[in-house]
């Protein structure tokens, strides 16, 4: 966990300008996959994703801002001029406040309520809109199955618009997952393109919801542990819908039986 020095800058006073300060460097370094794994940390910003972590009980070990801010009552901020926060921000138009955190994985996923499983997604923006979504549709949490992105990229966190601190995320590889869904109490349901059951059926709890990578879609091995599979109907001549928008119409199926 980075430590933040006792500065000046924290107390209201000259903000820190030099991008050569070691915490900023070392913030600077989290878009890398690398670093947010080898520091233990990953970034988020805004205040109002930043209120919403604090309402979940999640707390930085680095707080920066450009003017004193009062999220959470034992941390205070380091205070940097806009500048600086332009170099540490993601967006086009900064946000005033950003703060490193620890990744958390839950260990292990329950055998209750509605379970999302995502193959081998790649796309970061795709899996923080997901992630969204499932909060929203109310899922007892998402398990990440193979080589997935990192869900503590900065893309991602920016999607799940704050949803990334309230959402239980377990990560699993396929012989560990085909295991877990051979024991599992209630339905399996993945998604498949030539499946003849399509998705607009009932659903009870508990449930695993199944979705394989944009591109390639659920392995066979995945999906011959599924005990249904469904799919979406298009229109003839079109390939497939984005991942995230398949997902939303699924959940809200499930939610809606």
């Amino acid at each position: 966990m980075c430590a933040v020095p006792k500065t000046d800058s924290q107390s209201g006073m000259t903000p820190i300008t030099s991008p050569q300060n070691p915490v900023i460097k070392q913030l600077r370094s989290l878009v890398d996959k690398k670093a947010r794994r080898e520091h233990g940390l990953f970034l988020a910003e805004g205040l109002a994703m930043l209120e919403r972590a604090a309402e979940l009980g999640w707390s930085p070990g680095v707080l920066v801002a450009t003017k004193p801010v009062s999220i959470w009552d034992d941390v205070r901020p380091l205070v940097v001029s806009e500048k600086l926060m332009a170099t540490l921000s993601g967006q086009n138009n900064p946000q005033d406040v950003i703060a490193a955190f620890k990744p958390r994985f839950q260990p292990h996923p329950t055998k209750t309520g509605v379970w999302l499983v995502l193959e081998e997604i790649r796309d970061p923006g795709n899996l923080g809109t997901i992630i969204r979504t499932a909060e929203a549709a109310g899922v007892e949490g998402i398990i990440l199955a193979g080589e997935c992105c990192d869900p503590w990229g900065p893309d991602c966190v920016r999607a799940s618009t704050g949803s990334i601190f309230a959402v239980p995320l377990v990560r699993m590889t396929r012989e560990a997952l085909i295991s877990f869904m051979g024991a599992f109490p209630g339905e399996t349901v993945g998604t498949a393109m030539v499946a003849k059951t399509d998705f607009r059926r009932p659903y009870g709890a508990p449930l695993m919801l199944v979705l394989g990578s944009e591109s390639r879609g659920l392995s066979q091995d995945i999906s011959k542990a599924c005990k249904t599979l469904v799919r979406i109907p298009m229109k003839p001549g079109v390939e497939s819908l984005n991942l995230a928008i398949a997902t939303a119409l699924i959940l809200y199926q499930t939610v809606s039986t």
